[in-house]
């Protein structure tokens, strides 16, 4: 089972209908705030005291206020689990810059004994990376801090809408009203309605139903808006459902949960329906072999296999995502992956991935000097292709399989791309295939360092030569290519032997 997200616009809404979704959503971001301060803010964890008041005080039912909670521990959590991350990309900022510091003063020492004409620019730069570190450094401490005490600091509106109040005519405002009407209309634009599996329809508060062909959500309005607005405890909005509706009706069918968030943007509401999924039918057959797949920066190199390790078929799907939008990228990773199901579909093998991590490599984009690298390592949306690829395997039944990732290039490149005729991204895909299986990767007999391994090496790992491999690269590929050189000159002068005494034997005997 996986959770599977849908989302549709609702059109041709009439006034009461918009009235009281726009209610709905105050009512719901003003709980969310106070149970925050009142709460996670301090470090407090909610309780059943909490549930109780804030019913009587918002005049919201127990689903309500267990959505506001919900949706508020899931922000929470992630901010938590993200800052983490941000302490250690805060204490390899502060590592990276405490290098620079040092490089600076060693070249300011010698600017000033040698009096060279740089010294007030040396001194100018060493300056300001002292002030960047001390500032590092600070924010690491209340990162710290946080951490420590198990606080959060959450901005409900955005941070960036929060600060265009300092600077009112550069964000198109006129006066300090016009923003904080911005700034209320943004925080109060969207509220979620919480599905269970126990519940008629999925959920208690918005349900789903085919009436006359036509789909219908009766909302369940909080006892406040309905108070304040003369409104019914319910509404019923026409909904269309374009995509996912086969996969909807399942879930109404065997009973599963449903939940709701409603969503208010420049157009109008939206509406993102959530359920369980169940995965198809295993179809892929991992006896057959497996399909390798090289996530590159442009393109997926795919390389099938048979069960034997012998790569039989090789294709690559374009997947260029620099400088585009976020549609558009969805749009090309769709499309390539799309080209990659009806591949593994067609031959019934399961798709082996590499288990990459592009966070540290995201991290360390400022020390490194290489622009072309930090922009494709930016646009690389490494992640997204995988959820992508993951959850079209599981609607058609195509198994996926994880492996290391260790020296997957320098095995491809330097055992399998001369023996089958391979460029280095296919030569990776066949590794990340035959790792699937346990294969071994040994190195080549003629590339080894000597006729076979020593004793004293037959318990080493055989990646520890591959590492040797992958840290000199330019002095192994030398090393080939002498090696290469002296075998086929062998082989020529053996040739060459073998013509000579066949010649002269039969002159002799004539």
């Amino acid at each position: 089972m996986t959770h599977r997200t849908y989302q549709t616009r609702l059109k041709n809404l009439s006034a009461e209908s918009d009235l009281a979704l726009s209610s709905y959503a105050a009512i719901f971001s003003k709980a969310e705030r106070t149970l925050f301060a009142q709460t996670f803010a301090q470090g407090i964890r909610p309780t059943q005291t909490h549930k109780s008041g804030f019913q009587l005080r918002f005049g919201i039912t127990a689903r309500q206020y267990n959505a506001i909670l919900y949706g508020l521990r899931g922000k929470v959590e992630s901010i938590k689990e993200l800052r983490k991350d941000h302490i250690q990309a805060a204490k390899a900022r502060i590592k990276s810059s405490e290098k620079a510091v040092k490089a600076l003063e060693r070249r300011l020492n010698a600017d000033r004994k040698t009096g060279a004409a740089t010294k007030n620019k040396t001194a100018f730069k060493l300056h300001h990376k002292k002030r960047r570190l001390a500032t590092q450094k600070h924010r690491l401490e209340k990162l710290l801090v946080a951490e420590k005490a198990s606080t959060v600091s959450l901005c409900f509106g955005s941070r960036k809408l929060f600060h265009a109040q300092y600077h009112l005519e550069a964000n198109g405002y006129k006066n300090h009203a016009d923003w904080k009407q911005d700034w209320q209309t943004y925080r109060d634009r969207q509220f979620s309605v919480l599905g269970s599996k126990d519940e008629s329809a999925g959920c208690q508060g918005c349900q789903l139903k085919r009436i006359n062909d036509q789909w219908l959500l009766h909302l369940r309005l909080p006892n406040s808006v309905i108070e304040q607005t003369g409104l019914y405890k319910q509404v019923v909005l026409p909904i269309e459902l374009p995509h996912g509706e086969d996969a909807i009706k399942c879930t109404l069918k065997r009973g599963g949960a449903i939940t709701y968030r409603f969503v208010r943007d420049e157009k109008g509401w939206r509406v993102f329906l959530s359920i369980e999924v169940q995965a198809a039918k295993k179809k892929s057959i991992e006896a057959q072999g497996a399909i390798g797949v090289d996530i590159n920066a442009h393109h997926l190199a795919v390389v099938e296999m048979d069960r034997h390790g012998n790569p039989i078929n090789k294709h690559r799907i374009n997947a260029h995502t620099h400088g585009k939008t976020t549609h558009q990228r969805m749009a090309v990773i769709g499309d390539a992956v799309k080209q990659l199901v009806e591949i593994a579909h067609r031959t019934r093998k399961p798709i082996v991935l590499e288990a990459l991590d592009f966070k540290r490599k995201k991290q360390d984009l400022k020390a490194n000097e290489d622009r072309r690298y930090n922009r494709m390592i930016s646009a690389f949306a490494y992640s997204k292709i995988i959820e992508v690829i993951k959850a079209r395997c599981l609607d058609h039944g195509i198994e996926v399989k994880d492996v290391n990732p260790a020296y997957t290039s320098q095995i491809g490149k330097h055992k399998f791309a001369e023996r089958y005729g391979l460029t280095p991204h296919p030569g990776a895909a066949l590794v990340i295939a035959r790792r699937s299986k346990n294969y071994r990767e040994q190195p080549n007999r003629e590339d080894q360092t000597a006729s076979w391994l020593p004793e004293r090496k037959a318990t080493e790992h055989v990646w520890s030569y591959w590492r040797k491999v992958a840290r000199k690269p330019v002095a192994y590929a030398t090393l080939l290519s002498k090696r290469k050189l002296s075998r086929q000159s062998a082989l020529s002068n053996g040739t060459e032997s073998r013509t000579v005494s066949h010649t002269s034997g039969v002159s002799a005997r004539a």
